[in-house]
């Protein structure tokens, strides 16, 4: 009963105080907190905690939000009544359709798996097929402001979850080859394919003083890495058995593992049955979290220095990623 009253007491006071004055409060510097997710059914964003409803985005939902240039870039989809996923991108609102979009009459688009925004340049990864070919083949591409480039044009498995990141007009792209013996997993820099040893599987990339670093886990030996990829030095981390998330902020390391959080290999969150994380930023010795909270994941809620700023209930929608800008 007193988990129910200071539950009800935690939501009269967020609903009654100013929204950037409670965000801003928690932190050091101004900033724009950005969360992308599902609001009654519909993608939505929030900045601020201020909910913006996607149009075209009914029966769909936000995977990810950037914003470059005062622009909001949100990642989203929706699945048809005949399963097909049409992977939608917003810009200040306004939708396009990349299915629509990027879809010729030799390759369709089958999924979408990452976003760039990087000044005003869009960048897209993802996968393409011949819809007039049987055969499961596919094209690894990205697109630059609606161009398209073709990584592979026959990858057998489209599953991974390719990602992209863009430093210094160098073009990263996580995936995989066709044109392999054994090591077919690995990172394309400027489309020219790097492979990494079996065992290894990439995660994402990160950026740390205009260098571009990839991380993930060694599987061969259950242990966490990350990579420089300018200067090839490598850090392996023994007690950390793999890299899900990799941020730098000043002189501070943050990775997380998928259950925990830690700052400089000092644990500072761990997930529960009660309390998982989904994302998270590291901004100026500021950490934010999205969690999922509750008995069975009842709410979503945002953690500012493990202050609750922001909250919403399952029957009226999820949080899925989260980004922050400083003003």
């Amino acid at each position: 009963m007193n988990k129910l009253v200071s539950l009800f007491c935690a939501i009269i006071l967020i609903g009654c105080t100013d929204i950037d004055e409670l965000v801003n409060s928690s932190t050091q510097n101004p900033v724009d907190v950005y969360i992308a997710g599902v609001k009654i059914n519909n993608a939505a964003y929030w900045k601020n905690n201020q909910p913006y409803l996607l149009s075209g985005g009914d029966g769909g939902e936000a995977t990810k939000i950037c914003v470059s240039n005062n622009n909001v870039h949100v990642l989203g989809k929706k699945t048809s009544d005949n399963w097909i996923t049409a992977y939608l991108h917003w810009e200040n609102g306004n939708l396009t359709n990349l299915n629509t979009s990027f879809n010729t009459t030799g390759q369709y688009v089958h999924s979408i798996t990452d976003m760039e925004v990087v000044g005003n340049d869009v960048y897209f990864v993802g996968y393409t097929k011949n819809p007039l070919i049987a055969a499961e083949i596919y094209e690894l591409v990205y697109w630059k402001n609606g161009v398209k480039t073709v990584l592979d044009n026959n990858i057998d498995n489209p599953t991974f979850q390719a990602k992209i990141k863009v430093v210094n007009n160098t073009v990263y792209v996580i995936g995989n080859t066709s044109s392999c013996f054994n090591s077919c997993h690995g990172i394309y820099v400027n489309n020219v394919f790097q492979s990494v040893s079996v065992g290894v599987l990439l995660k994402d990339i990160t950026v740390k003083e205009n260098q571009a670093y990839v991380y993930g886990t060694i599987t061969s030996t259950n242990t966490g890495f990350y990579k420089n990829m300018a200067t090839g030095v490598e850090t392996t981390l023994t007690t950390i058995p793999s890299v899900f998330k990799l941020l730098f902020d000043d002189n501070n390391t943050y990775i997380a593992d998928g259950v925990n959080i830690f700052k400089n290999n000092t644990q500072i969150y761990s997930s529960s049955f009660f309390s998982f994380y989904l994302d998270f930023i590291a901004l100026n010795d500021n950490v934010y979290i999205l969690k999922r909270e509750g008995d069975f994941g009842t709410f979503d809620a945002v953690y500012i220095n493990d202050i609750n700023v922001f909250q919403i209930f399952v029957d009226q929608g999820r949080f899925n990623a989260l980004t922050v800008v400083q003003n």
